[in-house]
């Protein structure tokens, strides 16, 4: 707002300085080389004023004066044509005095913006203008004749456009500043000028003058055609007491605006994302991780979403493209129709009677043709460009001499009267239409071509943003079918993955867990399923278990006889020995032999009694069936509760060291049955430890995470400094009736191992002949919930 207020116009400067440069090469050679020909520079002159960028900026007036000495104006050229004689005008000689100085300090063209007390006439005061001043030296020494360039802002306009094309601007003269803005200024609420867009109104509104009047500054948002914007107005008072407002103009932004940034933003995210992408799946190949082992399903789910989102969003994105730049290439042609048969209305009008078009165009002035229709044009005779109405362009090379092979081809050897072509300047592309004005015989005899860069622009902003739209509401439903795709991947993952966690536990050998039926589809079919099976296989566990039971019963019972065989034997021979130690006494018994002998036999048949009782103890406990009855349990009171029951024995080594975790560690079992293998394995410990070394028997547990397939579960060691356990008998630990001690039976690891296997967990140990024996137990924790 400050800028427009100062008048400050890029585009009109960048107009000026090329109307002066060209000025220097076409308009002063003809003046220094003595008395002009006042034809000659009359057309050069109007040729600068017409023929420039200067014609196109509808918004401002635009006078070319030749100027004497003294400030005097000898002729004056307009934008419209009009050529005036000499005659008296105190706006230029005021204008030529305040441009003169800064002229003579640093000679060559000078083009500046003026402020309001440049001209001395009230009626200018209102009003900028920008001035240019060019000095024609006649000779070495003196300059007789000056050229002054004035552009002013017309004094009341319904509209405005762009007027030049922004590809034949500098980058950021134009386009970056006043793309989407519409200025404009009031003066005493009545509309003086404007830059940019249509501003669309001649006075301000009674209610902003108010509020202008109390504040310098308001913000509105309005709507204008239907379309949000913000505005914001700015009051400005001059040193003489007037004011004048700046209105400042610019569509809201909208939701959808967003899409488009978002749209670019994703992209790029999009793009670096696959960089990334594509990097890690190298470095798995590299390292041997592809194809993956294991895919998971909710994964599979997610991908098939992802894939039909991308390729439903890529099929309709060309399809939208497609529909989007046909639609934009016939609004083109139609527009093009449309100029060309406005060019052909303006010949009809100018024809004189019976005279063809193609005459009039050959006979009229091509500015004049151009500012009558409000286009450029460019005329062609066998293909050939004699005339345009920016020749500016031709110079420097930004138009074709000649209609390309094609349009040729089209116009003269398949006499159609209408083409469209592609042309670029530079890297921006726009159609040209060509209309063939024919003779009587239907030949061209002229070709009028109609380029459209300011249409093309608005068309190529109109269609960025239909894009935009198009591409954001794509983007948008494809983040929606992802979510849709993770809920839906989701709910079909949680029942298999409840099934998969089943049938691991099953395949362990946990019949507990039965897992919830929340559906009432296929997958809850596949639940019950799923549950009737566990039952089954519970049952049948537990049936094979007992006929397992009885099997091992018989067996027992044959090795029972075979063991109690052997103390029988010496029981009998005892009691042998002892009735012929009776009989030999013959009624003189030997009181003192007989008591050594019966002392001796008893203490014998004694200890073989027990023998048997402990036999049929060892057998019985593994022989027989008992109800098992899981539940969970802390695994580290079972231990202590072990341990304490071992203290008498531990004492007399010293050694029992726990080291139990302090929170619970939880698994399922029979507490009682858990309890008697944790107490064999610490006689045995104890046991294994020799008289003459100081024992150390170390406990421990802890949790053991996921890992190489293995739910989380629980890990326990009993640890010795014993005499160890001998190579050659290793592999009979877990066999029933082995044992490494006289005394025993070889039943408490069978039992141990038999009970660990049941609950679906591990136990083995590690042993180094003389330094000691650990054996370690790997229970799966018990299920939460």
């Amino acid at each position: 707002a400050l800028s427009f207020e100062e008048g400050e116009d890029p585009r009109v400067l960048y107009s000026m300085r090329q109307v002066l440069r060209s000025a220097s090469e076409t308009l002063a050679p003809p003046l220094q080389s003595g008395p002009p020909e006042s034809a000659r520079i009359d057309s050069t002159a109007t040729q600068l004023v017409r023929q420039s960028l200067l014609s196109s900026l509808d918004t401002y007036e635009v006078r070319l004066s030749m100027l004497g000495g003294d400030g005097g104006v000898r002729r004056q050229y307009t934008s419209d044509g009009r050529v005036q004689e000499k005659r008296f005008d105190r706006t230029v000689r005021d204008v030529f005095a305040a441009l003169r100085p800064v002229y003579e300090r640093s000679p060559g063209a000078v083009v500046e913006q003026l402020s309001r007390e440049a001209t001395a006439r009230p009626s200018e005061q209102s009003r900028f203008q920008y001035a240019g001043l060019l000095g024609v030296p006649p000779g070495a020494d003196s300059v007789d004749t000056w050229i002054l360039l004035r552009i002013e802002p017309k004094s009341l306009l319904p509209g405005t456009g762009f007027g030049v094309s922004r590809v034949l601007l500098p980058n950021g003269s134009f386009g970056d500043l006043y793309a989407d803005l519409s200025l404009a200024e009031f003066q005493d609420g009545t509309f003086i000028r404007s830059v940019g867009r249509d501003f669309g109104r001649t006075r301000l509104r009674p209610t902003e003058r108010e509020v202008l009047q109390e504040q310098s500054t308001l913000w509105r948002r309005e709507a204008v055609r239907g379309r949000q914007h913000l505005t914001y107005y700015r009051r400005f008072a001059s040193d003489a007491g007037e004011s004048s407002t700046v209105a400042v103009r610019i569509p809201a932004i909208l939701a959808f605006d967003h899409l488009y940034y978002l749209l670019r933003l994703t992209v790029a995210g999009l793009c670096v994302g696959l960089l990334v992408y594509l990097l890690g799946l190298y470095v798995r190949y590299r390292r041997g991780q592809l194809p993956a082992s294991r895919v998971r399903f909710r994964n599979k789910v997610l991908n098939a979403f992802l894939v039909v989102g991308i390729v439903s969003m890529v099929a309709v994105g060309v399809v939208g493209v497609r529909v989007v730049t046909g639609e934009n290439e016939r609004t083109i042609e139609r527009r093009m129709h449309e100029h060309l048969a406005r060019v052909e209305e303006t010949l009809a009008l100018e024809a004189r009677p019976d005279e063809r078009l193609w005459h009039v165009a050959q006979r009229m002035d091509v500015d004049t043709l151009a500012a009558r229709v409000g286009l450029d044009l460019h005329l062609y005779q066998d293909g050939q460009l004699i005339r345009t109405s920016r020749p500016r362009l031709l110079r420097d090379g930004l138009v074709n001499e000649r209609l390309s092979g094609s349009v040729y081809h089209d116009l003269y050897d398949e006499a159609y009267r209408f083409v469209t072509a592609e042309a670029a300047i530079g890297q921006f592309g726009y159609r040209v239409g060509y209309q063939a004005l024919v003779d009587d015989e239907g030949r061209p005899q002229l070709v009028v071509g109609v380029p459209t860069l300011a249409q093309q622009e608005q068309l190529l902003e109109e269609t960025s943003r239909t894009l935009a739209y198009l591409f954001g509401a794509l983007l948008l439903l494809v983040v929606v079918v992802v979510l849709t795709g993770m809920v839906l991947a989701n709910a079909l993952a949680q029942p298999i993955a409840q099934l998969r966690q089943g049938l691991e536990a099953v395949g362990k050998g946990r019949f507990t867990r039965t897992l919830t039926v929340d559906t009432r589809d296929e997958i809850g079919d596949l639940v019950q399923t799923f549950n009737e099976m566990r039952d089954q296989l519970a049952e049948s566990r537990r049936k094979l278990a007992r006929q397992e039971r009885e099997l091992a019963w018989r067996e027992m019972a044959r090795q029972v006889a075979h063991e109690i065989k052997n103390p029988l034997t010496p029981m009998k021979l005892s009691i042998q020995h002892l009735r012929r130690a009776f009989e030999r006494a013959d009624g003189v018994r030997e009181s003192s032999d007989f008591a050594e002998v019966f002392d001796r036999i008893t203490s014998t048949l004694i200890e073989q009694v027990e023998s048997l009782v402990r036999i049929a103890d060892e057998f019985s406990t593994f022989a027989r069936l008992p109800t098992r009855v899981p539940e969970p349990v802390d695994l580290t009171e079972v231990i202590q509760e072990a341990a304490s029951l071992m203290e008498e024995e531990a004492a007399n080594h010293d050694a029992l060291d726990l080291h139990l975790p302090d929170e619970p560690v939880v698994v399922e079992a029979d507490r009682e049955e858990l309890r008697r293998i944790y107490i064999n394995l610490l006689k045995n410990a104890l046991q294994a430890i020799p008289e003459d070394r100081e024992g150390r028997v170390r406990v421990t547990a802890r949790r053991t995470g996921e890992g190489d397939g293995r739910p989380s579960a629980v890990y326990s060691e009993v640890t010795d400094n014993g005499i160890g356990i001998p190579p050659d008998v290793q592999d009979k630990v877990f066999e029933p009736n082995f044992s490494t001690k006289t005394s025993g039976t070889g039943l408490g690891l069978a039992i141990a191992q038999k009970s660990i296997d049941e609950l679906g967990g591990e136990i083995d140990y590690e042993t180094t002949e003389g330094e000691g024996t650990t054996f370690w137990i790997r229970l799966p924790r018990a299920e939460e919930g």
